[in-house]
């Protein structure tokens, strides 16, 4: 668990800095004569009302759960809580123990994030008690995460169950970002802090947040109490017969009858529901071509990197820990035909993910009134486009699980999902506004998105080429063709890492 301290402090010091340089740059090249108090208002405001509310939700919200969770699962897949609760320890102190650590990582990121951004702000001689105020108060957030975490501590019964929780906790914690429930923790980001002549905080909805996590850990401990303490039994190895001709058919039939893959499908139908607010804004604003470009811009997909990275950084690592593959790999089996069922079995996985990930969308957009020709143009070129990005996110997973197993390879799954998916468009996007002079914007975002092996920001591109402006309809989807170089970004780094992956796959050592 002490790594894990550290994790949560070098992450929390680390994107505050960022976010406070990117935003100086930015505010500077903007406004070039701002005096300094005034750019210090500007930053304080930015940092509390966008940057600090979009890292605690989309990176420390879901490492919280699935590391937690995934961790205990693991524990008690092992057999580790049955061998401490054999002592002299009960179950409510068993527990609470875990309270302690999940309260101890809130506790680091909330300084981690005050701190820092505070020292990085004092460095450029700005006033930080707003930003302070405001910090603190917006990593309270994770209190409440904490709270879902106990709760759902009992139904960790493996590693992969308690991934599967936490992926499946935050997408429902997306879906309810917009109800009028604020003791929610990503409500509560929008709704605890103001900013006015100055930093407002809503005390009753601090109150109302610690209330539910109160009342979520108090379940989340009776249950534990009650459950039964029986760890799963061995993985069962279905007794088929390994023909070259019927071998990859055994995989894709294990595929679809898998739980990650079942789980895979519910959250792209879950994913897909987070856009329908899009959707019915850009109608709502710009009628039909606004409802075109909303339907190019959600099938970038932008979430589902963090569901589809963690399927691949445990596809090899988790068979490898589990004694699946040895098993496996006794039989008439090649290690070749393993790695590449393995690969089919979570391509397939992903492609009927998107598809449905896709027809939902469209679906959708058709109620609303969406042209029918058009719309299915648009949904069939970049759903193609969506699919090649998570095929990119499933390598790098794949590279992750050739070359770390366990708690780790996971850890940096759900890192470089934000990282990759997140961070580097962003950073494009702030290098390409500040050489926005050196030619039109798109053509400049390019160049610059070569320069990142980011499937969302070749996908940023491409929706650029055709989607310039939310009030004008699409341009024709073959002007992604003039953006070849970036098309072909999303194509070979997959092979790079699908590549080193079997090279590293090949001469491991599976004991």
């Amino acid at each position: 668990m002490l790594r894990l301290q550290h994790l949560f402090a070098a992450l929390a010091a680390i994107v505050s800095i960022i976010a406070v340089e990117i935003d100086v740059s930015r505010f500077t090249a903007h406004y070039q004569d701002i005096p300094a108090e005034e750019l210090a208002r500007l930053v304080t405001a930015d940092l509390i009302t966008k940057w600090l509310p979009n890292f605690l939700k989309f990176l420390f919200m879901p490492l919280l759960l699935i590391l937690l969770l995934s961790r205990f699962g693991s524990d008690f897949e092992r057999g580790n809580v049955v061998l401490m609760l054999s002592k002299p320890l009960t179950r409510r102190r068993y527990f609470l123990g875990w309270t302690s650590e999940g309260l101890k990582l809130v506790l680091i990121s909330a300084l981690g994030i005050a701190l820092s951004g505070a020292l990085a702000m004092l460095a450029h001689g700005f006033a930080v008690r707003d930003y302070l105020i405001g910090s603190l108060v917006l990593s309270l957030s994770l209190v409440g995460v904490v709270g879902i975490v106990l709760f759902l501590l009992p139904f960790a019964t493996s590693r992969d169950s308690g991934v599967f929780l936490g992926l499946g906790a935050f997408v429902m914690l997306l879906l309810l970002g917009k109800s009028d429930y604020s003791f929610v923790p990503t409500v509560y980001l929008e709704r605890a802090v103001s900013i006015g002549g100055g930093v407002s905080v809503s005390y009753r909805v601090i109150a109302e947040l610690f209330a539910l996590s109160i009342a979520l850990s108090l379940a989340g401990m009776e249950l534990f109490r009650r459950r039964e303490l029986r760890s799963p039994g061995p993985l069962p190895v279905p007794g088929v017969s390994f023909s070259p001709r019927g071998l990859y058919g055994v995989f894709l039939g294990l595929s679809l009858q898998s739980r990650r893959f079942m789980a895979f499908v519910a959250f792209t139908a879950l994913m897909a529901l987070l856009s329908k607010g899009t959707l019915d804004k850009y109608y709502l604003n710009y009628g039909n071509p606004g409802l075109l470009n909303a339907l190019i811009s959600t099938l970038n997909g932008s979430l589902l990197p963090f569901v589809v990275l963690p399927l691949g950084a445990l596809s090899i690592s988790s068979t490898i820990d589990n004694g699946t593959v040895r098993v496996l790999l006794s039989k008439p089996l090649r290690r070749k035909d393993f790695f590449l069922g393995t690969l089919l079995s979570d391509a397939l996985a992903v492609s009927l993910g998107v598809a449905l990930y896709v027809a939902l969308v469209i679906a959708y957009a058709l109620h609303l009134g969406a042209p029918l020709s058009k719309t299915l143009e648009l949904g069939l070129v970049f759903g193609s486009l969506l699919f090649l990005s998570l095929l990119q996110y499933l390598a790098l997973g794949y590279l992750l699980s050739a070359f770390m197993r366990g708690r780790k390879a996971l850890i940096f799954s759900v890192l470089l999902a934000f990282l990759v998916g997140f961070v580097a468009p962003l950073l494009v996007i702030t290098a390409s506004l500040a050489g926005a002079g050196n030619g039109s914007p798109i053509e400049v975002f390019s160049r610059n998105a070569l320069l990142v092996p980011s499937p969302s920001a070749q996908y940023t591109v491409l929706n650029m080429a055709v989607s310039p402006k939310r009030s004008l309809p699409p341009a024709p989807v073959s002007e992604v063709l003039d953006y070849k170089a970036n098309m072909a970004m999303l194509i070979l780094p997959t092979l790079a890492y699908l590549t080193v992956s079997w090279v590293k796959f090949r001469k491991a050592d599976l004991r």
